[in-house]
């Protein structure tokens, strides 16, 4: 949905002076001025109230929901007629407190009715104004300001990086002018950006029409001139066909390849077949790939770009839900093989990865409900806003409703799982111990792809059994808790994820857990949820995963 955006909101860490500049801006462009913390202190109703009381009287979170309640009352201004405010489209300046963005519904509303200018200063610029201000802010008395502020800045960053950065030492009352021409310079895209992340692996943008904007943005900052455009059938008709008529617009060169849709594209044969193609269109090691599709393209596309000519750079452009929240993120490529699944591959990071939610408004329900066994997975994992997430809207999710699109709850979906997935990539990117987690669900849910013939079985729908089996060894041998199974089943249940009965054999699907690429010493290493993390048992006895299997394949009608 477009909208006219006609509020300019102020963003940055606290301190660094976005009510002083709102003043100035408010006054130089002739518009009024909303400063979000007023108008929270002013809907308590309490005299002489301040920040520090809310946080005193009702804790952060009480504050927060203040918050949330003050963003959903945002409006559009009509601009005054004439003028640098009229020439900006900018009716009023909404300056928001320094976490504001933080919370992804926020994000979700302030993208639609407003520009984004984000307020900057070195943290011991801004740690010398706090020491001197009247005003103590609350998240402030946490020890050294500069500590805090550099925590808060690595929290935040890629929040306020939605927005055009304005970078001074100086007072930010004489930034007006330089704020101005910073907005008149910055390109009024059609796009609505959530989040924009810089990981030690690149980028991960998300946003809403944003995959445009966001590919070419990356593609000038490598100067390319020339990239290979990966895609298959469904996301060329979504969103591929428009991609590659923005980069020829764009003068950039464009070898189109086409895949097979979904897990055909996973073969040798494919890779062997597509590295000839970019051999014989001369594509050497200064040009990009840029994948477009779901999780097995993306899976494909990046392992041909780990080994064409050694290794040349890629782009992710995701198409599902799966992909988004799950299959892009964290640099694991591969195909197939007979023995098993992903048996082939490498880590190759991505440059960036650019998750634009109007691609999933095409998918089928299936689609969306089968990537939730990848979300169930974290919230499992310990992200417990994602697993209240989940359990509040199956129902609606299973029931294909379409505002889920409009209210953020996809986007809140694919940031949380999707963010929880790179913290632990940057912290083990070739799986040598916590990324491991990551595989929760998924050494019964590949071994019943293998056996299905990746035929007639998503992914995730695959997961969605393999959580059920993990569950049921988690609890056989105590690490599980069974309130916890509990609540992981039900909502299972909600979802429709692994209730149905399936017809494989249960000792095929043992049989093929031994050619798990988590193998080690011969031993199978599962992965089990505890109360809110994981633990890695390589002691399973092989009747309970046969019994596992069993229970599994029986759906949600067998013993729990």
């Amino acid at each position: 949905m477009r909208t006219r955006r006609s509020n300019l909101a102020l963003v940055g860490l606290p301190g660094v002076g976005k009510s002083s500049l709102g003043r100035r801006l408010a006054t130089q462009l002739n518009v009024p001025l909303l400063d979000l913390d007023r108008s929270i202190i002013a809907s308590t109703g309490v005299a002489k109230e301040s920040v520090e009381g809310i946080f005193a009287r009702e804790g952060e979170a009480g504050f927060r929901i203040r918050e949330r309640s003050a963003v959903a009352a945002l409006d559009e201004v009509t601009p005054p007629a004439g003028g640098a405010a009229a020439a900006l489209g900018i009716g009023r300046i909404v300056a928001l407190g320094g976490g504001t963005l933080v919370d992804p519904r926020n994000r979700w509303v302030i993208s639609q009715c407003a520009r984004i200018l984000w307020l900057d200063a070195p943290d011991a610029v801004i740690a010398g104004r706090l020491r001197t201000a009247r005003v103590v802010r609350p998240l402030m008395k946490r020890g050294n300001p500069e500590e805090t502020l550099r925590t808060l800045r690595a929290e935040r960053s890629r929040f306020y990086a939605i927005g055009a950065r304005l970078e001074s030492k100086k007072s930010p009352g004489t930034l007006a002018a330089p704020a101005i021409e910073l907005l008149q310079n910055s390109p009024r895209g059609g796009g609505r950006h959530l989040l924009s992340a810089a990981l030690p692996s690149g980028q991960w943008d998300l946003g809403v029409g944003i995959a445009t904007e966001s590919l070419l943005r990356v593609l000038r900052t490598r100067n390319a001139r020339r990239v290979v455009l990966v895609s298959e059938p469904n996301a060329e008709r979504a969103i591929g066909a428009t991609i590659a008529a923005a980069l020829k617009r764009a003068k950039i060169s464009v070898t189109p390849l086409t895949l097979k849709s979904g897990e055909s594209a996973k073969q040798l044969t494919v890779i062997d077949d597509a590295a000839r193609t970019l051999a014989a269109a001369g594509i050497e090691r200064g040009d990009l790939i840029v994948a477009v599709g779901g999780g097995a393209l993306t899976d494909t596309a990046g392992l041909l770009a780990a080994l064409y000519l050694r290794g040349i750079d890629w782009v992710a452009v995701p198409t599902t839900l799966a992909a988004q929240l799950d299959a892009s993120l964290g640099g694991k490529t591969g195909v197939d093989l007979p023995e098993g699944k992903n048996l082939v591959g490498a880590f190759h990071q991505p440059i960036a990865v650019i998750a634009d939610l109007d691609a999933l408004r095409s998918l089928p329900t299936r689609e969306i409900v089968a990537a939730m066994g990848e979300a169930v997975k974290i919230a499992l994992l310990g992200e417990d806003r994602l697993f209240t997430l989940l359990e509040e809207c199956a129902t609606r999710i299973a029931a294909g409703d379409a505002s889920l699109h409009e209210d953020g709850t996809y986007a809140e979906i694919v940031e949380r799982a999707g963010w929880w997935k790179c913290t632990v990539v940057a912290g083990d990117e070739r799986e040598a111990g916590l990324r491991m987690s990551l595989n929760l669900g998924h050494t019964l849910g590949h071994a019943l792809e293998q056996a299905a013939n990746y035929k007639g079985i998503l992914h995730g729908e695959a997961v969605g059994y393999g959580l059920r089996a993990a569950l049921t060894i988690g609890q056989e041998l105590g690490v599980t808790p069974a309130a916890r199974a509990s609540r992981a089943l039900a909502l299972l249940d909600a979802l429709g994820l692994g209730v149905a009965p399936r017809r494989e054999s249960p000792g095929a699907l043992v049989d093929a857990t031994t050619r798990d690429k988590k193998v080690a010493g011969g031993k199978i290493r599962w992965v089990l949820a505890t109360e809110r993390a994981f633990e890695i048992r390589d002691d399973v006895p092989a009747s309970l995963v046969l019994r596992a299997a069993t229970q599994m394949l029986a759906g949600s009608g067998g013993k729990r």
